[in-house]
């Protein structure tokens, strides 16, 4: 699946999908092809299929191949909502209960929701309490499926038939609203970052994402389900794990599964204390700062995407002060504490499994030449990761001098 981000201006159309749901009935029987849904499963899967865009030719082939190949059974249910591009054979956005062999169809949809905007949290809010109604499990596991661009709004989820994207603070609201997700799996490009893990730490147990792009083939679901029926017992973190490894038997460079939990939050406020003891550094140490960050491991096409295991060994290379010192190895304990799984491939050396953003200059921060494409302001306001830490203070102080 190639999940290459374009970068897009962004007009916002809201759509009443939830009246539009309301208004195609369920189907009392499951068509051809749908099965009988158990009663209580030991895991659901939800697919949130966003190929309203240049990705609708892997639609019907994720779905065929990857998700169906095995399908749901009494322990794992396997649920799809799938939008497609207004040029594909069907347009509409269908609901799948997902069976082995089955073809996607829309006589095989459960429901057919009409057009429905993948970028409306509402959208994603329904999909959810239906599966979770329909589906009941004894855990969750949501897989994000589309571009995805880090924790920039605008980029990620793009329904283009709407105009529109599901931003990180509309994830968090969508979370809050339906509850707790054991496992998010973002199947799209360059998502592995701390600020993402904020957004979901409140409702979630694990996060599985990539550093890099992806490719043609992204998360692997005919090896995750499979997992799943062979184990149906394993816990979220191991879900994350088997995640993780199912690319990389592919072209794919980098995944990377994290645990959500207290050991995160010793993290995060690694992170905190590391951001207010840089901030304190700034008057001696600014250019020494600027030379060591620019020799931090990043990720395609966004050099402000960097690595935070590599930043902080780097600073504490480059930065004689004891107290930076400390506060940087703590960062690297505490991440070493949280990545149940890391791989990458040779190009991807010093690669840990988290990035974070490192702007290095002023012009990284709302360059209108890019079309904003950092809002840094968005960044401050919006984001869990900036209110429970002082990094985007320090990045303030950093890039704009404390002005």
């Amino acid at each position: 699946m190639n999940k290459h981000t374009t970068l897009k201006a962004t007009t916002i159309l809201a759509i009443a999908v939830l009246l539009l749901a309301q208004a195609v009935p369920a189907v009392a029987t499951p068509p051809p092809g749908t099965g009988k849904p158990p009663s209580q499963a030991k895991w659901t899967l939800m697919v949130y299929i966003v190929g309203d865009n240049n990705l609708d030719d892997y639609v019907p082939l994720d779905i065929e191949n990857e998700l169906a190949l095995a399908g749901s059974n009494e322990d794992v249910a396997v649920v799809a909502l799938a939008d497609r591009a207004a040029t594909a054979e069907w347009t509409q956005t269908l609901l799948f209960y997902v069976t082995e062999g089955m073809e996607a169809t829309p006589e095989n949809a459960v429901q057919d929701w009409g057009e429905a905007n993948m970028g409306d949290p509402q959208t994603l809010i329904d999909f959810i309490r239906w599966t979770k109604a329909h589906h009941r499990a004894d855990h969750y596991a949501l897989a994000l499926w589309d571009h995805g661009w880090s924790w920039r709004p605008d980029h990620s989820m793009r329904d283009e038939t709407d105009g529109d994207t599901l931003d990180q603070h509309e994830l968090e609201a969508v979370l809050d609203e339906v509850g707790p997700i054991d496992v998010i799996i973002y199947d799209a490009c360059q998502m592995a970052t701390i600020e993402n893990q904020a957004t979901v730490r409140a409702y979630s147990q694990a996060i599985v994402h990539s550093q890099e792009y992806y490719n043609m083939d992204a998360v692997e679901y005919e090896r995750i389900i499979p997992a799943l029926h062979e184990d149906p017992e394993m816990t979220p973190e191991e879900l994350a794990v088997i995640a993780s490894q199912s690319p990389t038997t592919t072209a794919e460079m980098t995944t990377s599964a994290v645990a959500l939990n207290e050991d995160w939050d010793t993290l995060i406020a690694a992170v905190d204390a590391w951001a207010i003891a840089l901030e304190e550094g700034l008057p001696k140490y600014r250019q020494r700062y600027v030379a060591a960050f620019r020799s931090v491991k990043f990720f395609w096409d966004d050099p402000t995407a960097r690595d935070l295991y590599d930043a902080a060994r780097t600073i504490a290379e480059h930065i004689d002060d004891p107290t930076i010192q400390a506060r940087s190895q703590a960062v690297m304990v505490a991440l070493n504490d949280v990545v149940l799984d890391e791989w990458h491939r040779q190009n991807g050396a010093d690669a840990y499994g988290i990035s974070i953003f490192l702007p290095a200059t002023v012009d990284d921060l709302d360059d209108p030449s890019t079309l904003n494409w950092n809002e840094f302001e968005y960044y401050r306001e919006y984001l869990v990761f900036s209110r429970l830490t002082h990094w985007d203070e320090f990045l303030d102080a950093f890039i704009n001098g404390g002005e």
